[in-house]
């Protein structure tokens, strides 16, 4: 269970599809619980609702929806049960108990796509690490086989350790070498970010499958990987907005959140997180066409708080709008986020106007200098144009006359105070 190749579910590698039935409160949230099984290759036969909220601290669930659940299993023949919660550790094992069948909660749904969809070194470390987190307070339920071994030579004092007490010090251990190992990632990381950071930033956050891979190449005009899928993304891509702005803006994608998104796979990614913490502008994706959206943009908003970053400059985006049908429903919209830009990714007009306001709105916080180069430092001139927006340029008697817009920090570096009129 120590290999990040082993899954928190057996059946996942025994079995193309294999059935599994699914117990929650609310059918907008095992609606989204059935979307994730299936990017996870699972498929739901039978959902279960829960009415009362009264959880039994053994079980989660009490005695008649156990009943329930297990006549469901005989009747469709599935192999496995999720639940749309957050179980505790003796939760899942007294239930498995009593249902007789692998039982998985959301949070190992959620850590087991992430597993599947990690692809860099860095996101690889961050996944096998969440993982690890979320198996230590576990290893009785998912290590349920093991029994008490006998150490030492016939006759030797006493019985040997519990394999599950040399497993639980093999799994701290690794979280130990994976947290250095992401301590040396992230190191890289700062000497990249120390590359960027007098380049303007704009960082697309949102709920995972709003659209915002397929918003970035489209904004960037590149490729980056985009799937309708959830949690396709699990790594930062930066992009140039636009080769031709002036200072450069970059765009960058970030992994996208969820519902009851794992604290521990927070935790992990706070390093790919931390690219908001740097963003110039946060361009916040929604997807325009899910019934939930305005739900959807509340659980984003509330992780960005968590953040610390819920007071940057922002922009809303409602993307998919060719999804949603003229009339009443694109008039709903205004009620998820008034005052936000509606597009579709898809329409290059709708990618312009949005180019041209997150441009518009980098080029409104930059400071106004007008200022006069003599010609013996006419070395600066390129610099401007790098970095700055010129507005004019008229050659005087004593030297070359700029009105321009810059980024502060980059104009003090110049040293463009001492030449201000």
């Amino acid at each position: 269970m120590l290999e990040t190749t082993d899954s928190l579910l057996p059946i996942l590698s025994q079995a193309k599809e294999p059935p599994v039935v699914c117990v929650g409160f609310q059918d907008d949230s095992l609606d989204e619980l059935t979307r994730l099984l299936t990017t996870l290759g699972l498929h739901s036969v039978a959902r279960i609702r829960i009415a009362s909220k009264k959880v039994n601290p053994a079980t989660f669930i009490g005695k008649g929806k156990i009943e329930e659940v297990k006549l469901s299993l005989e009747t469709t023949g599935a192999q496995a049960v999720i639940l749309d919660v957050e179980l505790s550790p003796n939760q899942l094992r007294n239930l498995e108990k009593e249902l007789k069948k692998p039982i998985l909660d959301r949070p190992g749904v959620i850590i087991e796509i992430f597993s599947r969809h990690a692809r860099t070194k860095e996101s690889k470390t961050q996944v096998a690490l969440a993982r690890l987190q979320y198996l230590l307070p576990r290893l009785t339920h998912f290590w349920s086989h093991f029994e008490r071994q006998r150490g030492g030579a016939p006759g030797s004092r006493g019985m040997g350790e519990k394999q599950i007490e040399v497993d639980r010090r093999l799994v701290k251990t690794r979280i130990s070498v994976l947290r250095d190992r992401l301590a040396a990632i992230e190191r890289e990381r700062v000497v990249q970010r120390a590359g960027r950071k007098d380049i303007l930033k704009v960082a697309l956050v949102g709920y995972t499958n709003a659209g915002k891979s397929t918003l970035l190449n489209a904004l960037t005009q590149s490729d980056v990987r985009a799937e309708d899928k959830l949690f396709a993304t699990l790594d930062s891509s930066v992009r140039a907005l636009d080769p031709n702005s002036h200072p450069p803006i970059v765009a960058i994608d970030t992994v996208g959140f969820i519902s009851q998104l794992p604290p521990s796979l927070v935790a992990s990614f706070r390093s790919t997180l931390e690219e908001l913490e740097q963003a110039d502008l946060l361009l916040h994706v929604v997807d325009a066409s899910h019934p939930r959206g305005r739900e959807q943009l509340e659980v984003t908003e509330k992780i960005l708080e968590e953040l610390g970053v819920h007071e940057k400059a922002r922009l809303t985006v409602l993307n998919k709008i060719d999804q949603v049908e003229e009339g009443p429903a694109r008039n709903r919209l205004k009620l998820i986020a008034p005052g936000a830009i509606a597009v579709s990714a898809l329409n290059a007009a709708d990618v312009r106007r949005l180019r041209d306001t997150i441009l518009n709105h980098f080029q409104q916080e930059l400071e106004l200098f007008e200022i006069m180069i003599p010609y013996s430092e006419s070395k600066l001139e390129s610099q401007l144009y790098a970095y700055g927006s010129v507005e004019l340029k008229r050659h005087m008697e004593k030297g070359t006359f700029y009105r321009l817009r810059m980024e502060e920090g980059r104009a003090k570096k110049l040293g463009l105070e001492k030449y201000r009129l």
